[in-house]
Order: C-alpha cells, then structure tokens, then sequence
C-alpha cells in the first residue's frame, strides 16, 4: 500500500467518523427539544404561570451558558450598537416563538403544537418567495400546499383536543409560533446576525428573553413564583438544561459536521419525540387523520430543505 493510498484511507475514515458524530449529535439536539412540551406541560398542571415557566428555562440555560463561556475564556461583550440592536430584536422574536408555543402546549395537544411549529422552514420559504424575490419552483409550492393540507388535517381533527383548552388559542398560537422562529431566521440572515460569535450570541438570547420574561411575571402575574417543589425543580432543569442548552450545542455541534440541510432533515425528530411522549406520558391522543396530518407537515418540510440545498 502506497503511502498516498494510506492517507486517502486514513481521511475517509475520518470524514466518516465526522459524519457520524455529527447525525449522533442532530438526533440529540432535535430528540432533547421533543421533551419541551412534556416538561412544561407538567409545570402548568403544577399551577406555575407562563411567565414563571420561561423565566426559570431562559434564566438557567443564560447562566450555564455564561459559565461555560468564563471557563471557556469567551468574550460576552458586543462589540458595536449594530451587534446589540440585532441581539436584542433577535430576542424579541425569539421570546414570542417561546410564549406562544406554551400557549399552544397548554390548549391543544403538545405534539400536535409542536409540529405546527417544526413548519417554520416552509415559512421561511413562503416568505422569501413572497417579500424577497425568490424564484418559484413547483417543488416548493408543491411542499407549501402540502403542509397546509396538512395543517387542515390537524385543526379538524380530535387529536388536537386536551381537557379545559381553548382549541381555536392553541392553533393559533403554534401558527404565530412557527412564524416568528421563521421570521427570527430570516431576520438573522438578513442583517448577519448569524456572524456575530454563536456563545455570545446564544447568551444574549437567552438572558435577554429571560429578563424580558421576569419583567412580564412582574407586571401581570404581580410576582415570580418561588419553586420549592422537588418535582418542579426537576422539570424546569429538564427544560432549562435538557430542552434548551444540550438541544442549542448539541445543534451547533451537528451543523458544523454535517451542515444545517442535514441537521433540519433530523430536526424532524423534535415533533416525532414530542408525539409520543405527549401519547405516552400525558394521555394525548394521536388519530389516523392527525397521524396523516404530522406525515404531510414532516415530508413538507423536508422536501422544501432538500429542495433549498439543491
């Protein structure tokens, strides 16, 4: 064996080992964000307050994300009011996509909220064909009716459905929800957001959407909840911690092996993760016409991110 043959070897080993970390690390980052609903829903039946509920997630993931960052030696400080404007409409937009979202968790099925919400990126593409010029294509509006179709099929359905929810709120709010994680990307692409540094970037996200929640506790709720259950504090840490910092750098770590087309086709894992656990541990229920419904969402999704790679 020629010592040529040997590195060729050596580097397709390599770039195979990379490539399997990195399907190992989406699957993670999109499989730990499933469990998003099933922790928060268990803190509302606990009786804490929206508000409560982003306040201790956003709040515990900022901190730990801080700490690594000081051990770490990275730099928190933005470097110019151009980079703080777009951290903090970022987070704006971030903080409604989470609001939402729980709003949607407590009125209809979690699984069912969160597929709505996994739509974003036929949003996104919606968008850009609508307000930035892009160029049609049968593939795309194909995917869009789709996923709409789709979406009918999940509204009409029984599967929806929870005790004591406002089924029309929660739709409502998993769509609003999916349009502004879409917005949220779009934004972040138009004015390079994406460049600013990922740890410093992330942090600020999350500690302002924390702040921007405690405000809000504050001034509806009149206070912010103090936990002292061990039951709680075991499911904002999964939330905080599980749900959000190992879905956030398991996801960064995917996307710099394998790359973000790939990482969003096993992003489909998140809906698919909340699915059966909202089947199996909070007694939803998941029809033949909803099961069709999640089906058109996911392939809908996936054509339109193949489709943008191409």
């Amino acid at each position: 064996m020629t010592q040529e043959s040997s590195a060729h070897i050596r580097y397709e080993m390599k770039r195979r080992k990379i490539r399997r970390n990195g399907i190992f690390y989406a699957a993670v980052s999109s499989a730990s964000f499933g469990f998003s609903p099933l922790f928060s829903v268990a803190l509302i039946s606990a009786g804490l307050s929206h508000f409560d509920i982003l306040s201790y997630r956003w709040s515990i993931a900022a901190v730990v994300l801080m700490v690594y960052a000081f051990f770490k030696k990275k730099s928190l400080l933005l470097n110019s009011l151009s980079e703080a404007w777009k951290v903090i409409l970022l987070s704006i937009l971030r903080s409604v996509t989470s609001i939402t979202l729980l709003i949607g968790y407590a009125n209809i099925s979690s699984g069912i909220a969160t597929t709505i919400n996994f739509m974003y990126p036929v949003i996104v593409t919606i968008c850009m064909m609508l307000f930035f010029g892009e160029r049609k294509s049968m593939v795309d509006i194909g995917a869009i009716a789709l996923s709409i179709f789709g979406v009918y099929l999940l509204a009409s359905g029984e599967s929806s459905m929870i005790e004591g929810g406002n089924t029309r709120l929660g739709l409502i709010c998993s769509l609003i929800s999916a349009i502004s994680f879409a917005a949220y990307y779009i934004i972040m692409k138009q004015v390079k957001a994406d460049k600013i540094e990922v740890v410093k970037f992330t942090t600020w996200i999350m500690l302002l959407s924390s702040i921007y929640f405690i405000i809000c506790a504050l001034i509806f709720d009149e206070k912010i909840s103090l936990v002292k259950d061990s039951f709680c504090w075991m499911n904002i840490l999964g939330l905080g911690l599980w749900a959000t910092m190992v879905s956030n750098i398991t996801g960064v770590k995917a996307i710099r092996r394998i790359g973000p087309v790939m990482t969003s086709i096993l992003g489909a894992l998140q809906p698919v993760t909340a699915v059966i656990l909202g089947v199996v541990f909070l007694n939803e229920h998941l029809y033949l016409r909803s099961m069709i419904g999640v089906s058109m969402i996911l392939i809908a999704v996936i054509v339109v991110v193949m489709h943008q790679k191409k």
